[in-house]
């Protein structure tokens, strides 16, 4: 492995492989490290990805959209039309929704492989280890960078060391794929008994659906209310993962002197429905561009920071603050059902797809 680069990029996930990829475009020297064996296993997320269009609408500050999510039909596993929210007492309401579902293994090495192709060298089985100046130790050796790119997730040690917060509330998730047929509508279920604090999903893909639950704590342990999940509904589960998902919103900083932090270590999640492979993507873009601007033109570090507020911030920031509403309500599976009720199925589109920041297209208003 190279014992100097200009941007080491830590976490070759969905941010981390963007980054290294846009910044390896304008010719810079870029080493993406990652601490697993083979990109991209494991992983615990929904492996949904909206389409363009509903990104377009969700994030319509957000440059980059038609670059980053041209939809290969390679890496899809099922083209979704629509979701079925469904309260505590079983009341479904359903609303269009157009997107895809993935296999994230094969997303995520399809993303580092572009960043290979970019002229980015990619480094398995690396673990950041610290960090002083410019010298990075790794388990495979020291490398000095000029800039690190901290995409290492939630419980990001690139920022801890970089002195930088790390997202103040983590929601424990887990899923697993369950084998079958389960058409092209995703499925969310709410209530105490299913996912306190959070939901439970059901996610077709092709002969399987990745099927699994995030909650706010205090709750049950994950893998105690995915097995009463699977049991309700008769499935049998594989592929077992569990992980957290930031969900307070982003950090107060996302530079410190010559480290950037983007995806999950930056917070930069939906928190409204945990979702973050989008937002990583569009952020790990500007945080490679930002690197290449300030190595190759001498502009500052924190336009990276003034870049992606100005692409998201709003809409990170309302996702959060609606998460936290959200909280009192689920406090009572009453409450739910109530709320649920009261905003019908183009409110409940509006808060989970968008935060609770209207988008301009809305699916009719039905029940399933």
């Amino acid at each position: 492995m190279q014992d100097r680069c200009d941007l080491l990029v830590v976490g070759a996930g969905p941010a981390g492989s963007t980054a290294a990829r846009y910044a390896a475009e304008t010719g810079l020297d870029v080493l993406l490290i990652d601490r697993k064996k083979e990109i991209g296993t494991p992983v615990c997320c929904g492996e949904f990805n909206a389409s363009p269009a509903v990104l377009a609408e969700a994030l319509p500050n957000a440059p980059g959209l038609d670059e980053l999510f041209p939809v290969d039909p390679g890496q899809v596993r099922r083209a979704i039309r629509g979701m079925i929210a469904v309260s505590p007492q079983g009341r479904e309401y359903g609303f269009d929704l157009d997107g895809y579902t993935v296999d994230r293994d094969a997303f995520d090495r399809h993303l580092a492989d572009a960043a290979v192709r970019a002229g980015a060298a990619l480094a398995p089985e690396t673990t950041f280890l610290g960090r002083e100046g410019r010298r990075v130790r790794t388990s495979r050796g020291d490398v000095e960078a000029r800039i690190v790119i901290a995409a290492d997730g939630p419980l990001s040690r690139v920022c801890r060391f970089a002195g930088m917060e790390r997202s103040a509330v983590l929601a424990p998730a887990i899923t697993c794929r369950v084998d079958g047929e389960f058409g092209d509508r995703l499925r969310i279920f709410f209530g105490s008994r299913v996912a306190p604090g959070g939901y439970a999903w059901i996610f077709p893909k092709r002969g399987c659906a990745n099927v699994g639950l995030g909650v706010q704590r205090p709750a049950p342990p994950v893998p105690v209310l995915l097995r009463a999940f699977l049991s309700q509904h008769g499935f049998a589960a594989r592929d077992v993962q569990a992980g957290f998902v930031p969900v307070s919103g982003p950090i107060q900083t996302t530079v410190r002197g010559n480290v950037l932090a983007v995806g999950d270590a930056a917070g930069q999640v939906v928190a409204s429905n945990g979702g973050g492979i989008a937002t990583a993507m569009i952020c790990g873009r500007l945080a490679g561009l930002a690197t290449a601007r300030h190595l190759l033109a001498g502009e500052p570090l924190e336009a990276y920071e003034r870049a992606w507020r100005s692409a998201m911030g709003r809409e990170l920031l309302a996702a959060a603050g609606t998460k936290r509403m959200a909280d009192r309500v689920f406090a009572s599976d009453l409450l739910i059902e109530q709320a649920m009720r009261m905003l019908g199925a183009r409110g409940i589109r509006n808060v989970i797809v968008y935060g609770g920041v209207r988008g301009p297209g809305h699916g009719p208003d039905r029940k399933s």
